[in-house]
């Protein structure tokens, strides 16, 4: 069963990425149908572009640090 948006944005980075593998290992079965896998492939989407804004925003604070040697909250 699909994670609602919700349940999505409680999830760290981590945790998107292991439901990914998951997608990805229903999507690569011969068992899956053609609705199946397309809902499957809409939430991996959806999970793709919550993990590139996560690492986004680690990537900004990292960067935060570098240039002036404190950690700060970019916004």
């Amino acid at each position: 069963m699909s994670k609602n948006a919700t349940e999505n944005n409680e999830m760290n980075l981590e945790e998107r990425l292991d439901v990914l593998d998951k997608i990805i290992e229903q999507l690569e079965s011969d068992e899956i149908s053609l609705d199946d896998a397309f809902e499957k492939y809409s939430e991996g989407i959806k999970l793709v572009k919550e993990c590139n804004e996560s690492i986004d925003r680690v990537e900004k604070k990292v960067q935060l640090l570098m240039d002036n040697g404190e950690t700060e909250d970019f916004e």
